[in-house]
């Protein structure tokens, strides 16, 4: 499997393309086995950062470009505190499925 990412989520098998996305996903299955509450939150951040990197690309005053850029980091570091506070957590306490889970839950 060169070249491809695994979910987050150890019990999902999904994969994704390593040349189009970081080193950690979510695949849409599992995004949408999260709570809704958490979804919205996730999605909320995502839209203020989009929102803040469009101002800044469009605005051709630099003043204006250096005043929005703490603005576009604040929302970046939201949405990396709710992905490895709230979203890894999550999966983070499952276990993979396969033949060690089965052998430990069966006591051996």
């Amino acid at each position: 499997m060169t070249g491809r990412i695994p979910c987050i989520n150890p019990c999902c098998k999904r994969t994704a393309s390593a040349e189009k996305y970081s080193y950690e996903i979510i695949c849409g299955k599992c995004f949408r086995n999260l709570p809704v509450e958490m979804r919205n939150t996730h999605r909320f951040y995502w839209r203020q950062l989009r929102k803040w990197e469009r101002r800044i690309t469009k605005t051709t005053d630099e003043l204006k470009r250096e005043r929005m850029k703490p603005i576009c980091n604040m929302w970046s570091d939201k949405i990396t505190r709710h992905w490895d506070e709230q979203i890894k957590a999550t999966f983070s306490s499952e276990k993979p499925e396969g033949i060690d889970a089965f052998l430990e839950e069966m006591g051996l």
